[in-house]
């Protein structure tokens, strides 16, 4: 979105929901950092009532125009999505994803960027005699309580925030002066009964699905920060696996049982990655595993099930190549496919947020990819849908399969598979890609959904539909790479 970078330049540092190389992980690790360097153990749980119901759209527009944003068209745009309710649309699953329209999330950011702003200028980024911040001074300086000043550390995920402060009075204040804040300002109300004050030497708070209290650690009554899973919001996610298990009885043909056990495994390992920064994650996830695995069991046994090392599934084995933990696994095709266990979860440790990193930045793509080893897409997916790309495309594609729906969603399908080709993970240009259709014998309104198209580049396409490859060199592709065109050959030949 063109206002992005300019929005994102003025954003609270500490503000990690909904913005690009941000995370929940991220605003976890600031809370565990505060609790370490700081020491502060009086937390407020914030809870505004009905956020994204209770946006007031004049005050929305004069925070854009206030940020920068003052093309009269633009703005006249934006307030037309809002009477046509596209912040009511947003919803945030228990994961902390927004689900709704894409500007949503940004525009929910603007709208709260002036509590950042209200309450970092109170302390963090409050200047002082020598004309550094807070934030810049030493942190030990910090546990001299002496200061007038009501001291606080601030951490926000879109609407959900934390407050830390040094005592059970300031953090009685910041409660007062924050819901004064909001209704005055925001037209907003904090929820007095959802809005918590916390000692979390005492009892642990709740933040983004995970539990973070300071235990002891050491001699000389020191103590630390320590995150944990929320088992009750990992509960009600395994409850609904569950549930999605209990319905694989129902699938109508192997096609469907395959793309249902698929869904399963994402959902499994969405949890799996989402709470990967908690160092006790595996001991978190411990009381679902064994309920989980055997559910899964029953589930497939009626489709022949067996234990099977999840290694040896070809669905499993790309992500877990050296786990030999025996799950629930049917043969299609003479292949194993299995179910993960939620016990693969293991501690992968987050670092802080460095905010230098920023995808408007060259700077910041380079410490991006210092971090992650993950290269930017070297083409953008608009391309695809660029009139004379089309043209090329319907001139050779007479079928009614290659309708609107399917020049949409093969954008989403190039973004998701990071612009590589699935097979052979070359990096994709215009000129070599190709769609592929992974079951042609779906019904018109199934065919050309996202999780039936994938993107491959022009060699391995080829491949895919030749009839015979005894005659063909496959030496250039490794060993998953021949195992993946096996999979999208059976489906065409």
């Amino acid at each position: 979105m063109v206002i992005e970078p300019i929005l994102e330049a003025q954003f609270f540092q500490h503000s990690y929901g909904f913005r690009p190389y941000r995370d929940a992980k991220q605003a976890i690790e600031r809370c565990v950092f505060i609790c370490n360097r700081i020491g502060y153990n009086w937390v407020i749980e914030g809870d505004i009532k009905g956020f994204f119901d209770n946006v007031n759209h004049t005050i929305l527009i004069k925070q854009l125009w206030h940020m920068g944003i003052r093309d009269r068209r633009m703005l006249m745009i934006i307030k037309a999505m809002l009477k046509a309710g596209v912040i009511k649309e947003t919803k945030i699953n228990e994961m902390g994803t927004p689900q709704g329209g894409i500007i949503s999330p940004l525009l929910a950011n603007v709208y709260l960027h002036k509590l950042d702003q209200w309450i970092t200028r109170e302390w963090e980024e409050k200047k002082m005699r020598n004309g550094t911040t807070i934030r810049t001074a030493k942190y030990k300086s910090l546990r001299d309580h002496s200061t007038i000043t009501k001291p606080e550390f601030y951490v926000r995920y879109a609407d959900d925030w934390v407050l830390f402060t040094n005592s059970r009075g300031n953090a009685e204040k910041w409660k007062y002066r924050i819901k004064k804040y909001l209704k005055e300002n925001l037209k907003l109300e904090l929820s007095d009964d959802k809005t918590l004050i916390t000692n979390i030497k005492k009892k642990p708070m709740k933040f983004l699905g995970f539990k973070i209290k300071m235990i002891p650690h050491g001699k000389g009554g020191k103590y630390i920060g320590y995150a944990s899973a929320d088992t009750e919001k990992i509960k009600g996610k395994v409850e609904q696996i569950r549930k999605d298990l209990r319905k694989l009885k129902f699938a109508t043909n192997q096609e469907w049982l395959i793309t249902d056990i698929n869904r399963i495994n994402s959902k499994i390992r969405g949890i799996i990655n989402y709470y990967s920064s908690a160092p006790s994650v595996n001991r978190d996830v411990r009381p679902f595993k064994e309920k989980l695995k055997y559910a899964s069991y029953k589930a497939l046994k009626r489709y022949g099930a067996k234990w099977i090392p999840a290694n040896q599934c070809y669905n499993l084995a790309p992500l877990y190549p050296d786990r030999t933990e025996q799950v629930p696994a049917i043969k299609i095709n003479g292949r194993w496919l299995g179910i993960m266990s939620i016990g693969f979860a293991t501690w992968i440790k987050t670092n802080q947020k460095n905010q230098k990193e920023t995808p408007y930045t060259a700077e910041g793509r380079r410490i991006r990819l210092q971090n992650t080893g993950k290269k930017p897409l070297t083409v953008r997916a608009q391309w695809l849908l660029d009139s004379g790309y089309l043209n090329l495309i319907q001139g050779v594609k007479s079928s009614k399969i290659y309708n609107f729906e399917f020049f949409m969603n093969r954008c989403y399908a190039f973004n998701r598979d990071k612009g590589k080709c699935k097979i052979c993970g070359d990096i994709l240009q215009p000129f070599n890609t190709r769609t592929h259709h992974i079951n042609t014998k779906l019904p018109l309104n199934e065919i050309n959904k996202v999780s039936n198209l994938v993107t491959v580049c022009d060699k391995c396409h080829t491949l895919i539909h030749l009839k015979d490859l005894s005659d063909v060199n496959l030496s250039r592709l490794k060993t998953n790479a021949i195992r993946k065109l096996e999979e999208y050959r059976k489906c065409v030949h």
